[in-house]
C-alpha cells in the first residue's frame, strides 16, 4: 500500500505542477496581448472611452471606433479575444458578454466557430484545473450537488457522450458547475471536450445572434424593430426542443436494453 499511495501522490504533485504552470503561462500570453496592443491610425477614435457605453448619444462613437480597430488590427483582436475567452472559462467565469461582442464583431460562422473552440478549450482548461486544484473547495461547497451528479453519471455511463451533451443544454444545471464537478465525478475528458464544443452550440447561437442583431442596430442608429424580438422567441423554442434530444436518444437506448434483457431471459 505504501508504494501506491507514493505513486499517487507523486501524481497529484505533478498534476499540481502542471496546473499551476498552465495557469502562469496562458495569464502571461494574456497579459502581453493587452500590454503589446497596437494603436489606430486616425482620430476615429479620439475621445472615445468605455464610459461612453452610459452615454446614449454617444454610443455610436464607441461602435465607430470598435469597428475601426476591430478590422485594421484583425489578427490581435481574434488572438485576444480567443486567449481572454479560454481565461475566462478556464477560470469558471461567465463569458456570455464574450460570445455577444464575438457576434458583434465577426459574421456569424466565424462567431460560432471562434465561441465552439473557445468553450472547449477553456473548459477543458478547467477541468484540468478543477481535478489538480479545486477538488476540496469544490467538495466543501457543493457535496449535495455532487453527490446527485456523480449519481446520475454513474446511471449513464454507457451514454457519456450524450449525457454531457445534455448537461451542456440543461438549464439546470450552470456550465461553471459542470466545469469543476465532471472530473470530480468520475467523467473522461475525451467527451467532455467533444460535448462543450458541440453541446453549447444552441446557446452560443442565440447570443452571438444577440451580438450581430446590435451590430445592426449599431449600424442603423439603435432602432429597434421586431424582427429582433421574433427571432428571439424562435431560439428559445428551438433551444427547449432541443434540450430533449438527448433525454429522448437515453430513453429509448435504455428501454432498447431492457427489451433485450427480457428477450434473453425468455
Amino acid at each position: 500500500r505504501e508504494p501506491l499511495r507514493r505513486v499517487q501522490r507523486t501524481a497529484m504533485y505533478i498534476r499540481k505542477r502542471s496546473a499551476l504552470g498552465l495557469l502562469l503561462a496562458h495569464g502571461s500570453l494574456v497579459a502581453w496581448l493587452l500590454c503589446s496592443a497596437p494603436t489606430i491610425e486616425g482620430n476615429v477614435c479620439d475621445g472615445v472611452s468605455p464610459a461612453l457605453l452610459l452615454d446614449k448619444d454617444r454610443i455610436q462613437d464607441l461602435w465607430a471606433c470598435a469597428s475601426a480597430y476591430q478590422e485594421a488590427n484583425w489578427w490581435h483582436v481574434t488572438a485576444t479575444f480567443m486567449a481572454v475567452y479560454i481565461a475566462m472559462k478556464g477560470l469558471a467565469g461567465p463569458a456570455f458578454t464574450l460570445c455577444i461582442l464575438a457576434g458583434a464583431l465577426y459574421p456569424l460562422p466565424l462567431a460560432q466557430f471562434l465561441t465552439g473552440v473557445g468553450e472547449a478549450f477553456g473548459s477543458s482548461a478547467c477541468y484540468l484545473l478543477s481535478g489538480a486544484l479545486a477538488r476540496p473547495v469544490v467538495g466543501r461547497l457543493f457535496p449535495a450537488k455532487l453527490e446527485a451528479l456523480r449519481l446520475r453519471a454513474e446511471a449513464e455511463k454507457e451514454h457519456m457522450l450524450i449525457f454531457n451533451v445534455w448537461l451542456r443544454m440543461t438549464p439546470f444545471l450552470p456550465n461553471w458547475f459542470c466545469n469543476l464537478a465532471c472530473p470530480l465525478v468520475g467523467v473522461p475528458l475525451r467527451p467532455f471536450f467533444v460535448a462543450s464544443l458541440f453541446g453549447t452550440q444552441g446557446s452560443l447561437l442565440f447570443l452571438t445572434l444577440t451580438g450581430a442583431t446590435l451590430r445592426d442596430l449599431g449600424e442603423s442608429r439603435f432602432e429597434l424593430g421586431s424582427s429582433f424580438r421574433r427571432r428571439a422567441l424562435l431560439l428559445a423554442a428551438l433551444m427547449a426542443v432541443l434540450q430533449c434530444v438527448p433525454l429522448l436518444f437515453i430513453w429509448r437506448q435504455k428501454r432498447r436494453a431492457a427489451a433485450a434483457a427480457s428477450r434473453k431471459e425468455v
